[in-house]
């Protein structure tokens, strides 16, 4: 009897060490695989979802760049949200930032106000001297 328990205490911390390590994979490994995701709706809920963990305080710095991708879009939506995490995490991760310079410069020239308003505030927001110097030719 002594044993069987001993043999099933250490399936039971086999179990455990499985699921710590696939908890350590976590949120942000399946929100990086959403992001990248070939269907559009599938991108906006990761989005979404990104936003939801960092308004909470989790760190979603780490999807950066993913997130990034996801700025050439026409979803008025994903785009507010996109900009938002960039403005958030614009001073934490700068050399980055760059990267969407040319997206606001176009959504900057957009037909749409609301697309060049939300680009021209972001722009101003982010407080990288990089991303200022383009802000002057809009306004």
């Amino acid at each position: 009897m002594n044993a069987a328990i001993q043999t099933r205490i250490a399936q039971l911390q086999i179990v455990k060490a499985k699921v710590l390590a696939a908890l350590r994979k976590g949120e942000n490994y399946e929100l990086k695989t959403e992001l990248n995701s070939e269907y559009k709706e599938r991108r906006k809920e990761a989005v979404r979802r990104v936003i939801a963990n960092m308004t909470v305080g989790k760190d979603v710095s780490g999807l950066f760049t993913d997130v990034l991708k996801n700025m050439h879009t026409d979803d008025l939506e994903s785009k507010k949200l996109i900009y938002l995490y960039l403005i958030n995490y614009a001073k934490t991760q700068p050399d980055l930032v760059i990267l969407a310079i040319n997206t606001f410069v176009k959504d900057a020239e957009d037909s749409n106000p609301l697309i060049r308003a939300l680009a021209i505030r972001t722009m101003g927001c982010l407080q990288v001297q990089e991303v200022l110097d383009y802000l002057c030719d809009p306004l």
